[in-house]
């Protein structure tokens, strides 16, 4: 997977939101509406095609009605994220980087117990 930028990012993260194949109108109000972004949709547009080109996206077209389909699903886009940063970060050891959380406060007992019940 190609990395993406933080534009990218929203743009294809408002893509993952929709339970749709969504157009540009509905990608575009979702930036505005729930990122805040004050782009044109020229703007999320051009972020559309550069998906397109990385092979996020797949453009469909039905008469004159565009729509897009996602190649890459947000679990492996999250997937490939938090396993570069451990990587970088921590030398690829996952005990490191929970230990790090553990003794920064961000993960908590709580969260801890939670993941215990989701392995039931």
């Amino acid at each position: 997977m190609k990395k993406l930028t933080e534009s990218e990012e929203i743009v294809m993260k408002a893509v993952w939101d929709c339970d749709f194949p969504p157009q540009l109108s509905d990608i575009y109000s979702r930036t505005v509406e729930i990122y805040g972004k004050d782009w044109k949709p020229q703007t999320v547009s051009t972020f559309l095609n550069k998906l397109v080109f990385k092979k996020y996206l797949k453009l469909n077209r039905k008469g004159k009605i565009y729509t897009y389909k996602t190649l890459v699903s947000m679990k492996d886009y999250k997937r490939q994220l938090y396993l570069q940063h451990i990587s970088f970060w921590n030398q690829d050891s996952v005990v490191e980087f929970l230990t790090s959380m553990i003794q920064n406060g961000d993960l908590t007992k709580e969260d801890m117990e939670q993941i215990k019940m989701k392995e039931s």
